[in-house]
């Protein structure tokens, strides 16, 4: 058999790359060592959906998986792939600073609502009173159902060879 594609590794990232290259045209082999896969770290991995979290790039990026992990085509999956988790954005006294310029920033000022150290600790009763200033509260973040994602993804190749 011929391919114009190998991927090797069948986490994430190889059925991704798989699936949006079979979309594209191209005849492709997932190649996968293990039994079977998402055997290591998409297998164990946690993921938070936050809009602002990263550099500018990577915070781009994730604006723009939001409708797709929020609202999946129905043939990709029939379980929800986030559910709603509020991120807390902690500073100390001597963070504070840093907190309000990344809170400032025009693609992250729309995601967050600022709070004061009482706030912060209201939400988050564990965080020491000495230390905590002020946080910055993302509340349109996410957990990412990492199994039910990486099960779409296989669906999503299975279907494009069938």
């Amino acid at each position: 058999m011929t391919y114009d594609a190998i991927i090797i590794g069948g986490g994430h990232n190889g059925l991704t790359c798989a699936a949006y290259l079979a979309i594209g045209g191209c005849k492709v082999v997932v190649l996968e060592r293990e039994a079977f896969p998402g055997v290591h770290s998409t297998g164990r991995s946690a993921a938070l959906f936050s809009e602002i979290y990263g550099s500018p790039p990577v915070r781009a990026l994730s604006r723009a998986s939001r409708g797709f992990l929020h609202e999946p085509p129905a043939e990709f999956t029939d379980t929800p792939l986030v559910r709603p988790r509020g991120a807390l954005h902690i500073a100390s006294a001597a963070q504070l600073e840093a907190l309000e310029r990344f809170a400032e920033l025009p693609d992250v000022a729309p995601a967050v609502r600022r709070l004061d150290a009482q706030e912060a600790r209201t939400q988050c009763p564990i965080l020491k009173p000495d230390f905590i200033a002020a946080a910055a509260l993302e509340a349109g973040s996410a957990d990412i159902d990492v199994d039910a994602l990486h099960q779409g993804w296989l669906r999503a190749v299975k279907r494009i060879r069938s």
